[in-house]
């Protein structure tokens, strides 16, 4: 009865309930084994190596590894029956903990108004649905960054080394998920320094800063030492190399040759590693964008542009959704940029605002889409619904009659927000009486789902026929993930090369993917050091797999 009393005198202690509860319901009524996507199967490939006591695997070369640690920690609980149903449980956990974190930080900068509008969005928001559904790492990056977020907003107010120090450890673990989480961290280390300059020159900031980055460092080593042994040298991004050949040819257009079959990121060097295994700097993007300075300036701008809400790309299944940076919310963001925010408004601004200037940065890259918007978009609610809570408050001393309901004007307007703009009504097209529409996919979109299915089948039927745990060399494809075993990359090589290459990574088998033209005759003649074994193929398109084994030459 007192906490009934209690709730009906305070009914803001229920406040945390509601989204929470939301939040759950949600991800778990909706909750389904997720589908492979050309990215999720790299860090599913990683749980799998971890699974069959082969390490990281050089896929950890490609993506940091802990969305994929914690796969394989979850894949190793009785009952969980595969990787991607624990790519599932791990996407709503970190899903649930993204609504926690948004609430946290919220409470924390605002207080529990704009908490509960932030953390009601949060938990409905298509895209974070979306994230948390894939095996990809944008769920489990986006929930710690924003909790890092949290953790360094307490410690500005506490001041205290323990808090420091757990900013550090978070930090850590939200660029061990992806790397652009250290850059992330940089840019609110030096805004947080700046905005404290005062106290920090009269104080003890600097020192706790610096255990702030001796935690970071500390957690990291694992990671950094891995990388280090790999690429002979500290290395803080591990795609770095990739990045650059690949926005040479996808951002930037100076050739055009993909990503499949390109020797200039999959061909071997002098030492027998793949070419974007060698890594690079800053240094190297700089040369490049100065080699021919007007290209990049309007690249660049034209990629900015992406960015801007309202315009930003909503592909990869999210056509039909609204955008992930909703105008209504930038605006009302804006609003608040402007605002004080009472006690501490400067080091709370430099806590919330400048990870957004790593969408300075990205435009060097790649075009504005979705995933790379999406880990920023939760500041984004929780400034927006903040600017909604302040805009209600100029009004409130306009309206006295309706001071002191700012709780009711943020749930009022977070209402509206997902009716007509996250749950709008479909746009119905007139037909004539009778008819029925049924939307046909265009030809490349139905070539690729019969491959993905093909790819599949032949990848179930290969493990159910060579035993599950055997090393492969193919070449990046939706094969991978079905076949139970271990990838090794296929290089852009002559046959030598690629054969000495494949030994030395402990490949046994080599898979061909072809169409259905040619003859098994002609598959059963093999090259020096290959012996032919068996092949797949589709009984629905001919699409075929032939499998051979590596032998000495």
């Amino acid at each position: 009865m007192t906490f009934l009393r209690q709730i009906c005198n305070e009914p803001k202690r229920l406040f945390p309930v509601i989204p929470f509860a939301l939040s759950w319901y949600v991800l778990f009524s909706t909750f389904s084994r997720p589908g492979i996507s050309a990215d999720g199967q790299t860090y599913l490939q990683i749980a799998r190596n971890l699974h069959f006591g082969a390490g990281l695997g050089w896929q950890a070369l490609w993506v940091p590894p802990l969305h994929s640690i914690l796969i394989a920690l979850v894949g190793w609980f009785p009952g969980v029956p595969d990787l991607l149903m624990a790519a599932a449980i791990v996407g709503a956990v970190m899903g649930g903990l993204l609504t926690v974190a948004v609430w946290l930080l919220a409470s924390e900068l605002f207080g529990c108004s704009v908490a509960l509008g932030a953390s009601v969005i949060a938990a409905l928001f298509p895209h974070f649905l979306w994230i948390s559904k894939a095996p990809e790492a944008e769920c489990t990056y986006t929930a710690l960054l924003v909790c890092s977020l949290w953790f360094f907003a307490v410690a500005l107010r506490k001041r205290t080394a323990g808090m420091f120090i757990l900013v550090g450890i978070a930090f850590s673990l939200t660029y061990m998920a992806r790397s652009e989480g250290f850059l992330v961290m940089l840019f609110i280390v030096a805004a947080a320094l700046f905005a404290e300059w005062r106290r920090t020159l009269r104080g003890n900031m600097v020192r706790l800063i610096a255990l702030l980055l001796l935690a970071f460092i500390l957690t990291s080593l694992p990671y950094l030492v891995f990388l280090r042994n790999q690429y002979g040298g500290w290395v803080i991004s591990p795609k770095s190399t990739y990045v650059l050949i690949w926005m040479k040819d996808r951002i930037y257009h100076d050739n055009n040759r993909g990503e499949v079959g390109n020797e200039e990121l999959w061909g071997l060097t002098g030492s027998g590693k793949l070419k974007w295994q060698v890594p690079t700097g800053f240094g190297d993007v700089a040369s490049y964008l100065m080699s021919h300075p007007a290209k990049s300036a309007h690249v660049y701008l034209a990629n900015l542009l992406q960015e801007v809400p309202g315009r930003i790309p909503n592909n990869s299944g999210m056509e039909r959704y609204p955008q992930v940076f909703p105008v209504i919310l930038a605006l009302a963001a804006l609003f608040a940029s402007f605002r004080k925010w009472g006690e501490g408004s400067d080091r709370n601004k430099a806590v919330l605002l400048s990870p957004f200037l790593i969408l300075l940065v990205l435009p060097v890259f790649t075009e504005g889409w979705w995933k790379y918007m999406v880990p920023y978009a939760p500041l984004l609610i929780v400034l927006g619904c903040a600017g909604i809570a302040f805009a209600a408050e100029l009004l409130f001393k306009r309206v006295p009659q309706l001071a002191g309901r700012v709780s009711l004007g943020i749930m009022l307007v977070v209402a509206l927000f997902f009716r007509f703009t996250v749950f709008p009504v479909p746009i119905v097209q007139s037909q004539e009486p009778g008819a029925t529409r049924v939307e046909q996919p265009s030809a490349e979109v139905a070539a690729r789902r019969a491959y993905a299915v093909d790819a599949d089948n032949a990848g179930h039927w290969i493990a159910e026929t060579m035993g599950p745990g055997h090393n492969y060399m193919v070449a990046w494809s939706k094969l991978i993930f079905p076949l139970n075993g271990l990838w090794t990359a296929m290089p852009v090589a002559e046959y030598p090369r690629l054969h000495a290459f494949a030994l030395k990574q402990g490949a046994e088998f080599l898979l061909a993917e072809m169409d259905g033209s040619v003859p098994d005759k002609q598959l059963e003649e093999a090259p020096p050091g290959l012996t032919y074994v068996t092949r797949y193929r589709s009984p629905q398109s001919g699409y075929t797999v032939a499998i051979y084994r590596f032998v000495p030459l």
